[in-house]
């Protein structure tokens, strides 16, 4: 079974802290609509643009994210990699291991 929680501290006094990978999750979803050029897809049936996995207490970021016409890619994808990155390690305090973005396609 998958690990879905990351431990932000090791257990001391019969207590520790863990945070859930929708956490993680959520702060992805929340840095790519904060973009301007970069566009979230939707969940659907049979594909999840967006990916978090646990290995290893490693925080691992998969997004798949569609750019709007006539926007530089590489600055996009770029600025939506260090917002994720700063907002996970705002929010929880925490460093992401892997983010890796998806450029899919374009919006028109």
């Amino acid at each position: 079974m998958a690990q879905d929680y990351v431990m932000l501290n090791e257990e001391k006094d019969d207590s520790m802290i863990a945070i859930n990978k929708s956490v993680f999750k959520a702060i992805t979803e929340i840095s790519i609509d904060d973009i301007e050029n970069a566009v979230r897809l939707p969940d659907t049936r049979f594909a999840k643009p967006l990916s978090v996995k646990v290995e290893n207490n490693k925080l691992l970021i998969s997004a798949d994210i569609k750019i709007k016409y006539g926007a530089n890619v590489n600055a996009t994808c770029e600025l939506v990699q260090n917002r994720i990155y700063e907002n996970v390690l705002l929010m929880t305090g925490f460093k992401a291991s892997d983010i890796t973005v998806n450029v899919i396609g374009f919006e028109i």
